[in-house]
């Protein structure tokens, strides 16, 4: 009696997922200010996975593509020593409702019901509304942007997990880290000479489910080895006989 062990299916499958989480919000100011991350909901979206072999060699490897609805933001807070809270356009705290699409290269480790998996990528997007608040905000701008606020959004997003699975459905759960290189407002718009930034920084966590499209089959790193070797070797053979 000879036993074969199965090797485990890696590769060459897609997905489609839906996720859903929180967001932390925050954001990178020059000149500085002082912040409160704060927590929001409605983090959401779907996902086409596609696993493949990173040129025709790296078996551990997948594209995701990602439509997200979301949030960014900053809020205030008070100063230790003398109490006084920043504002903008006499708002303390804003929030920005975001529409993403990231493109993003995945890594990933498999056994047969578990994976684990990093991705990075760029990512555009559009700030769609603002809501100001504060003890006196403009009116006019409590639920508008200025001329000079930026609502095209781009940067960079990433993250990392783990799956449990389950075919053809997969459990995810999900930490993405999302860098805004899109200031929210143009640099010069109190002063041509003084200059102001604020690119908003966040983490979002997720749950989600994803259905595969394919069966969850491939070849394991080893396969992989021995194909290469006989296409090289066996195609110098061939040109030696010939």
């Amino acid at each position: 009696l000879v036993l074969k062990k199965k090797a485990h299916a890696v590769n060459n499958y897609s997905m489609i997922g839906f996720e859903y989480g929180v967001s932390r919000n925050s954001m990178t100011f020059n000149p500085k200010y002082l912040q409160q991350p704060f927590i929001t909901p409605g983090f959401y979206g779907i996902t086409y996975t596609k696993y493949c072999r990173m040129m025709g060699m790296f078996p551990y490897f997948a594209i995701q593509v990602g439509a997200f609805h979301g949030t960014e933001g900053y809020q205030f807070k008070a100063n230790e020593e003398t109490g006084y809270i920043s504002v903008i356009e006499n708002a303390s705290k804003a929030v920005y409702e975001v529409y993403e699409i990231p493109v993003l290269a995945q890594v990933h480790a498999d056994a047969s019901h578990f994976k684990a998996f990093a991705m990075v990528g760029p990512y555009g997007g559009y700030r769609k509304s603002i809501e100001r608040v504060g003890q006196n905000p403009a009116d006019e701008y409590e639920h508008a942007f200025k001329d000079t606020d930026r609502q095209i959004d781009y940067g960079l997003h990433g993250g990392a997990g783990f799956a449990m699975i389950f075919s053809p459905l997969e459990f995810h759960v999900n930490l993405r880290v999302r860098y805004s290189w899109s200031n929210i407002y143009d640099p010069d718009y109190v002063s041509p000479y003084y200059y102001r930034f604020g690119y908003p920084f966040d983490f979002m966590l997720s749950a989600g489910v994803h259905f595969q499209l394919s069966k969850r089959y491939g070849k394991t790193k080893a396969m992989i080895r021995r194909e290469a070797y006989k296409s090289v070797f066996e195609s110098d053979t061939e040109q030696y006989q010939k």
